[in-house]
C-alpha cells in the first residue's frame, strides 16, 4: 500500500514538472481594476509569459492583465512567418469566435545586420518571450485558447484562459 502511494506521488510530481497538459487559468473580469459595470464596452489586455520551445512544448503563464473602457480598433498586422501563436476567444451562446494570429515570441523572423552592414531577415530563437493579446470583452465570453502553430507539428493547444464574467 505504501509503495502505491509513493508511485502515485512520484507520477503526479513528474506530470506537474513536465507540463503534459496545457495550462488552465480562470480570470474574473469583474475583479479587474477599471471594470465599470455601467460601460457596455471593455477592452481586455492580457500579457502572457512563454518559455520552452515552439511546437506544443511551450509553457504559458498569465503574467498580467489590464482592462480598459472603450471599443477596439482593428490594428492587427498580418503574420506571414510559418511559426506563430493563434488565439481564439470562445463564446458560449454566440458564434463570434474571431481567430487572432500573433508572431511567436520564441521563434520568429527578425531583421539583423551582418558585418558588412547589410540587413537580412533571419530566424531567431529565444528561450523566453512575452505575448500581448488585446481583445474586446463581449457577452458570453467563456475562454481564450492559445495554440502553437508550426509546419512540423501543425496546430497544438498550449493554454486555456477561462473567464468568469457578468
Amino acid at each position: 500500500m505504501l509503495r502505491f502511494f509513493f508511485l502515485a506521488a512520484l507520477l503526479l510530481t513528474c506530470l506537474s514538472t513536465m507540463q503534459c497538459s496545457p495550462g488552465v487559468t480562470v480570470l474574473n473580469i469583474r475583479e479587474l481594476p477599471n471594470y465599470d459595470s455601467r460601460s457596455a464596452d471593455h477592452i481586455l489586455f492580457l500579457n502572457f509569459r512563454i518559455t520552452g520551445k515552439a511546437g506544443g512544448r511551450e509553457r504559458v503563464e498569465l503574467a498580467g492583465t489590464n482592462l480598459g473602457v472603450g471599443r477596439m480598433k482593428n490594428i492587427y498586422h498580418p503574420v506571414n512567418f510559418p511559426v506563430r501563436i493563434k488565439a481564439i476567444p470562445r463564446y458560449g451562446d454566440v458564434g463570434l469566435e474571431e481567430e487572432m494570429t500573433f508572431e511567436h515570441p520564441l521563434y520568429r523572423s527578425a531583421e539583423v545586420s551582418d558585418e558588412s552592414g547589410h540587413i537580412d531577415r533571419k530566424e531567431v530563437e529565444a528561450k523566453e518571450g512575452s505575448l500581448q493579446v488585446r481583445m474586446p470583452v463581449r457577452p458570453g465570453l467563456n475562454a481564450l485558447e492559445l495554440f502553437s502553430v508550426t509546419p512540423e507539428k501543425g496546430t497544438v493547444k498550449i493554454y486555456t484562459l477561462h473567464f468568469d464574467q457578468p
